[in-house]
Order: structure tokens, then sequence, then C-alpha cells
């Protein structure tokens, strides 16, 4: 997907003259960083319990893990689902700003991204779960 968005900027349509004057052309960026950033909780997740299991020491998922993969799964949806919306107005030419430097939207979209991205590593490596208690009396 990025690879042909990259194409589509850069060699067809209306070029990179248009799309780095076009706000909504940032945004859409800014959710393409979203989208990738939040998977760096789930994936870090996954992988430290992937590890786990493999040394023996899995536990079962809390709930508060469970509820926190899911709201970012969601919010991965939301991000996602924006980005073809964005797309139609933006190559319609909404919000259109020649004048406006395009290096201070791409800033942005970069910061976006960046923050998301420290924040989810972050917050991955320093989750406490309150995994579930297993009783073994009650088998």
């Amino acid at each position: 997907i990025a690879y042909t968005g990259y194409l589509r900027t850069t060699q067809f349509e209306k070029g990179f003259d248009f799309y780095a004057h076009e706000p909504l052309f940032w945004l859409k960026v800014a959710f393409v960083g979203v989208f990738g950033a939040a998977s760096f909780f789930n994936t870090i997740i996954i992988i430290q319990r992937s590890v786990a299991k493999r040394n023996g020491d899995l536990e079962p998922m809390g709930e508060k893990l469970a509820n926190r993969m899911i709201q970012i799964c969601n919010a991965e949806l939301v991000a996602i689902a924006t980005i073809p919306l964005t797309a139609t107005f933006m190559a319609r030419g909404v919000g259109y700003a020649q004048d406006f430097p395009w290096q201070v939207e791409a800033a942005l979209a970069a910061l976006v991204f960046g923050g998301l991205s420290f924040k989810y590593v972050k917050e991955a490596l320093t989750f406490e779960d309150n995994p579930i208690a297993l009783d073994s009396s009650s088998e």
C-alpha cells in the first residue's frame, strides 16, 4: 500500500507539487502513522508472549491486557477506515493551500508518528497486567 501510494504521489495522478500543498494529504499520512504506530504495542506484546511460551513462563492473559489490545485494534481500524475518505477529499482539492509551507504539515505528520511510536513502544515494554489466576484444585 505504501509503495503504490508513493507511486501515485510522485509518478502518476497530480504529482507531488499538488499533494505537498494539500493538508488532507498530510492528514492521511498522519492516519497511516497512527495505524503503524498503534501496531507496535500489539506486536511487542505478542512477541513477548511468544518468548515466554517458548521458555515455559507464559501466564494467561489478563482482562486489562486483553481490553487494551482490543482498544488499540479498534483505533487501528478507525485510522485505516479514514484513509480512503481523506484520499477522496484530497484528490478533489478540498483544503488545497498553495501558500502554506508543506514542510510544516510534513513535520506535524512525522511528529504524530514519532510521538505515538514512542508512546506505544514504551507502554508495551512497561505494561503491567493482572493475569488470571488458574486454580488447579477446581479441575
